[in-house]
This record gives structure tokens, sequence and C-alpha cells, in this order.
């Protein structure tokens, strides 16, 4: 049956429309989910092989779907759901309408600066991927999607790794991946690292800029690409097109060298050394990109070493060392020589008055564009001590285009967040940029990694760079004391993330914790009532420096005592990110503490609490474990029995959306409650997610697995 055939059909929760690409080993199409009323890029892999393949199959797609969805970073194109039928395997991921990179590329050369920032967007989530473990291994233009505002993601991370192990791929002759932009290792079968993709973000680097690949693809004889790739040394681009700056070419040749102990270490190391070339500021810990692409402030500038743009790498850039040695010295030799004549002197000193200047204005066009500041925006309407809903905040069109005009050709708004690692905050984070998006704001990213002492450095970078105003995520407000207070006196509108804080003049956007903890408590309660007979030693993960987390906890204990009064607390122990769950339930087990319950405030503690678990050889019946935000992994947890027995939905959607329109009405100048209550999520468990008993493969879940 030809793919076409499935336009109109409905597998599981998505129905297919229109089929909208098409790759070695899938086809793509736009569907559209009808129980949240939204459209998907659906990769649809038909299983056609034999019955001992497939089941083969099934198991390894599970597997890398499960570690594909773990990738959850702002510039990772996000994976909604996956499943696996008798016909078919499927991945629903979010429907960009940028089309893709090389779509991009085909339509227009974009200028150097446009570039960079795309390829920093490309390399932060290539960097983030290889943190992780996973090596893409089939990098190319056409697997780097673009939204509507010109974003970057990366998309078909793990299909390379799945198809290897297959039979059709052992077959002589036969490459994964696309020759034209695989690394030598990669040609030549040999084990990879991460290095491997550094040389294909070089071949995507010198096509971008160059307009061509660094190797002739006219012939479609593969062993010549192969040789190519293998021998040969690419044209330098400066020779195809002398225009382009020579630190450029340099940074694209050495993530082109054969041997990957001379290319870049990382992707974002590349990806600073493309910064540097270009003049573009550099910082030691630089805020994710704007979701709007700005023009170049900085004009295209010649460095003076080599070095400052490829470092540890001397042998490369020794003809450079020698070029910029000549160079000082002629210049000593026509110094000294312009002292003996008179006139020479004189020509010096016009120069050097004309040099001052030159200085004395460019110094002035500086110290006027420092000292810019966006206009003011009115003192925030808050009326303190009164509390709205999410469905109140949103702002009308005319207050949309009053923000927009406040923010200007240069004001932008600043989301200062709690991490990226997360896929809760990473997903609340891409949420947040697509609204500002759709409204026409920028928006600008600043990252505090769970750090509350980088936090107040952010938040003082955001107000540094003019930021006009300010969304928050606090770590520990203790420590926030006066830079919030300073911002207060700036008038700059402020929305925090959750908190019981003082709002410093701005508005707190959060969700009743102690309901959102009594769901999981009574699920728990309820699991010990019917499974354990009302007894069980419970763990209660927690994070007492955030006392909206702590209010989240005591509604779980409420939750577990309401239906399980008889359940011993052992005690509340420190969560919130992977690392604290996991030494938590580690220390506990050294201890020999007996439990056999976990109610976390979080999914990522509870991830960690099952590292440890998993690592004692705790089997996964053994510990019930319940949980908040549904995060994807956490369903399928869920959905297979592996410890976690239910985790309640967050609002993640409703969370971005009521932060972003809180900030409008204040900017728009509205009046605007001091509390906005965010409603919590439903619960999901393995009846939600409508799971079957499968006796060859285990759980199947046949429901739409929820995004939030």
């Amino acid at each position: 049956m030809p793919y076409d055939d499935l336009i109109g059909r409905q597998i599981n929760d998505f129905v297919i429309e229109e089929r909208i690409g098409q790759g070695a080993m899938a086809v793509v199409y736009r569907a559209f989910q009808p129980s949240i009323n939204r459209h998907v890029a659906l990769k649809v892999i038909r299983l056609t092989e034999g019955q001992g393949q497939h089941e083969e199959f099934r198991r390894r797609f599970a597997y890398e779907a499960e570690i594909i969805a773990r990738l959850e970073h702002i510039h990772i194109l996000p994976i909604y759901a996956y499943g696996i039928t008798e016909e078919m395997a499927y991945l629903a991921m979010r429907w960009l309408r940028g089309g893709t990179l090389a779509d991009l590329m085909r339509r227009e050369r974009p200028p150097l600066d446009r570039i960079a920032e795309l390829f920093k967007q490309i390399a932060q989530g290539l960097s983030y991927a290889h943190s992780k473990g996973i090596i893409h291994r089939d990098l190319k233009p056409s697997n780097i999607m673009l939204d509507d505002a010109g974003n970057a993601y990366l998309t078909d991370f793990g299909l390379a790794k799945l198809a290897e192990n297959s039979l059709e791929i052992t077959k002589p002759g036969t490459i994964v991946g696309t020759p034209a932009y695989m690394s030598p290792e990669q040609l030549r079968g040999e084990t990879l690292d991460h290095r491997s993709d550094v040389y294909s973000l070089g071949v995507i680097l010198y096509n971008m800029v160059v307009g061509r690949l660094p190797f002739d693809t006219s012939s479609s004889d593969l062993v010549s690409i192969i040789y190519q790739h293998l021998e040969k040394q690419p044209t330098p681009p400066t020779h195809i097109n002398p225009e382009i700056p020579l630190e450029v070419e340099m940074v694209i040749l050495c993530a082109l060298q054969k041997d990957r102990d001379k290319r870049y270490d990382s992707a974002t190391e590349m990806a600073r050394a493309l910064d540097l070339a270009l003049g573009r500021p550099v910082g030691s810990s630089d805020h994710l990109p704007a979701s709007r692409p700005s023009s170049p402030s900085i004009p295209v500038v010649a460095l003076t070493g080599g070095s400052q743009i490829v470092q540890r790498r001397p042998g490369f850039y020794l003809a450079v060392g020698a070029t910029l040695v000549v160079t000082i010295l002629a210049i000593l030799v026509l110094v000294f020589s312009s002292l003996s004549a008179n006139l020479q002197l004189a020509a010096t000193a016009t120069a050097q008055a004309e040099t001052a200047a030159a200085l004395e204005l460019s110094l002035t066009e500086t110290a006027v564009a420092a000292s810019w500041t966006p206009t003011p925006p009115p003192a925030p309407d808050v009326l303190s001590g009164r509390q709205g809903t999410a469905l109140e905040m949103v702002p009308r069109q005319a207050e949309i285009a009053a923000a927009r005009a406040r923010l200007g050709s240069r004001g932008f708004i600043a989301y200062v967040t709690c991490t990226l690692e997360s896929e809760f905050h990473s997903g609340l984070a891409r949420e947040i940029r697509d609204l500002a998006t759709r409204y026409g704001l920028e928006l600008r990213i600043y990252d505090s990694d769970t750090d509350p002492y980088q936090q107040v450095t952010q938040i003082e970078r955001a107000r540094s760079d003019s930021a006009t105003g300010l969304i928050i995520c606090p770590l520990d407000t203790s420590l926030l004391v006066n830079t919030l207070a300073s911002a207060q006196a700036q008038k700059i509108p402020m929305v925090f993330f959750g908190g019981d804080a003082p709002s410093y003049g701005g508005v707190l956007v959060t969700g009743d914790n102690y309901e959102l903890g009594l769901q999981p408590g009574r699920l728990a309660g309820k699991l010990i009532q019917q499974e354990l007979q009302g007894q069980a030693n419970v763990v209660i993960l927690d994070y007492p420096d955030l006392p909206d987390l702590v209010r989240r906890a005591d509604g779980m204990e409420a939750g577990v005592k309401e239906f399980a009064p008889d359940a011993h607390i052992v005690g509340r122990y420190l969560g919130a990110t992977r690392e604290n769950g996991r030494a938590s339930i580690e220390a506990l087990l050294a201890d020999g503490t007996a439990f056999n319950v976990i109610v976390s405030i979080n999914d990522a503690g509870a991830f960690g609490a099952i590292d440890a678990l998993s690592a004692a050889g705790v089997a996964p019946d053994a510990v019930m474990i319940t949980s908040v935000d549904a995060e994807l992994r956490a369903q399928q947890y869920i959905a297979s029995g592996y410890y976690m027995r239910g985790s309640v939905q967050a609002s993640r959607i409703e969370t971005a959306q009521t932060l972003v329109n809180t900030l409008v009405k204040m900017l728009a100048g509205a009046s605007v409650p001091e509390r906005v209550i965010v409603p919590p999520g439903k619960m999901i468990t393995r009846d939600t997610l409508g799971v079957r008993e499968d006796y060859r493969s285990g759980p199947v879940v046949t429901a739409e697995v929820s995004e939030n």
C-alpha cells in the first residue's frame, strides 16, 4: 500500500492530512491532533520486514525514541509522542512552518551575521545532545528546521543509529547517513565521537558561507565523494570568494581537518570561534538568541591573532603566524625609516591627527549607543493583594500593539530561567518564546542553570542589556532582594513564575501548589490502601529553599494521609533536580532505611530516585513513585510500570501563555492583579494513557502521550 493512502487515516490520536516530506527511511506528514486542537509533523516508518526483524525493530525503536525524547532543548525539535502499530512506527513532533535550512539556502545566501546567529543556535542544540552522550551522525541542512521567526531546530536524532543495526544496512556498499556531510572516520566505519558531528558542522558552515559544498558532488559516483572526504583538502573559501574574511575561512578549515584531534573540541567552541572571527561579542555565559534575528551592530573586523579563534592548534596556523612576524618587522622598518625624513614626519603627524579625530568621533558614537535606554514604561498598575485567573490576562489587540510600541526597535523582554535542563523548563522557555514571537515581541533567554548566584548575574546582565520587561523563574529570593528592588525603582515590569516572595511591584504567576501536591499524594495514598493494605514507608522529595515547593510537598503529605492514614512518612529529603533526587535516595539505601513509596515534587527528582534504585538493583515493582510535571519520559515509565505510577500535569503551555500575556498587559499600562492563578492539569496514569498488555513486546501505549 503506497504511503499516500495514509492521508485521511487516523493513527491513534493523529489524523493524517498531507504529505510534507520524504526521506530514505520515513515519510513525514502534517497531521491534526483533535484532542488538543493542534497540528503536528508525523514521521511514519513502515514495518515491512520479516517477523524476526519486525520484533527486533519494535524493541530498538522504542529504546531509541525514548532516548531522543529526552533531548528537551530549546533548539532541538521536540517529540510529543511516539508509538508502534502492526504496520508502522511513528514519531509526532512539533510542526514548524519555516521549512528547513536547505530551503533557506536555496532561496538566498544569508549575510554572515545571520549565518553566525543560526550557527550558534545549531551548536547549542548539538552540544546539549553531546552532553547527553548522543551523536547525531546525519547532520545536514535538511535536518535543521526553522520556525516562523527563523530560529533553528535540530531534528532526526537517532534515525541513523536506528538504521545502522538493521539487516538492510549491513549489505555491502551501504552507508548510513549522507556522504556529502560525513566525517572521514564515519566513512571508514570507525568508532565515532562527537567530533564527527563537528566535521559535519564544518561542511554545513562551508555550504552556508560559500554557497556550495567543499567537495565536488556533481558526480553521482559515491566512491569519488568518499575519496575526496578521505584524501583531498577542501578548496579554501577565499579562493572561491575573496570577500570571505580570512578568519572565517580558518574556522571552517579547522572543523574540516581529517584528523579529529585537530578539530574543535565541541560545537560551542566552534560557534564561539565564528563569533570571534566576525567581531561579534562573546561572553562566558552568552544568553540564548533572541526570538527574532537582529541586525548586526558590530562591523566585521579582522582579528590580530589566529590563536584567538582556534586554540591548541599551532601547527594549523604556522603559516599565518609567520606572516604576522614578517608584517610586524616590516612595520618596524617603516617606522624607523620615517624618523629620517621631515616630510614623512609631517605626513605622520597629519595622519595621527586624522586618526585621533576619527577615534574621537567613534568614541562619541559609542558613548551615545552605550547611553541608550528604552523609554521607561508607565509605572505598572499592579493591584496589591488582588488575585486573578489566567483567562483574565489574555491581552486585547490594542494592548499587544501598545506593548510592541513600548519595546520599539531596540527594547526586548528578558526571560531569566531557573534551568533549561528539565523537559518542563526547556519546554516552558520554548512556549514563552513562541508566544512572544507571535505577538511580534523580541525575547531573549538568560539561563540561570539552577545556580541562584548565577541568576543574580543574569538578571543584572539583562538589565545592563536594557531589557524593557522581565520574566523571572526565581531560585533563591533572598539573594534577589537588591537586584529586584533596583529593577522596581527603574519601573521595569516584572512577572515571576511561582513563589510567595514579595513581588517588588510585579506579578506572581503560579498554580495552587498545595492543590498540585495533593493530587500525587492522594494517588499514592490510594495505591497504598489498595495494594499495600494501608501500610507503607513514604519518602517525600522536597526542596526547602523555595516556599512554593515546600507548600507542594505539604499537599503531598496531606494527600497521602487522607487516603492512607496509617502510612509512615519516613521524612522529607532534597529533590527538585535529578542529581539531588539520586543523592538523597542513594544515601537512604546506604543507611538501610526502609521505604517502598516515593512522592516527588517534580519528575526531575523522581528520575534521580529511579537512577539510584535501578543502580542498587531494586526491582521496579518494589517501589512506587508519584510525581508532578508528567514529562514524556515519565509517561513512558508510567505506561511500562517502571517504578512510576502517576504524575500530574503542570499546565506548562497555560503557564507560559499567562507569563507572556501578563507582561504584555503591564507593558501596555493595563491594571493587573498581584497574583494570577494557573490551574493544574490532569493526573497521568496507565489508565489515562490507555495501556494494553502485549504478550510479545510488553506494555504498549495505544493512546496519545500528552505533551503537558
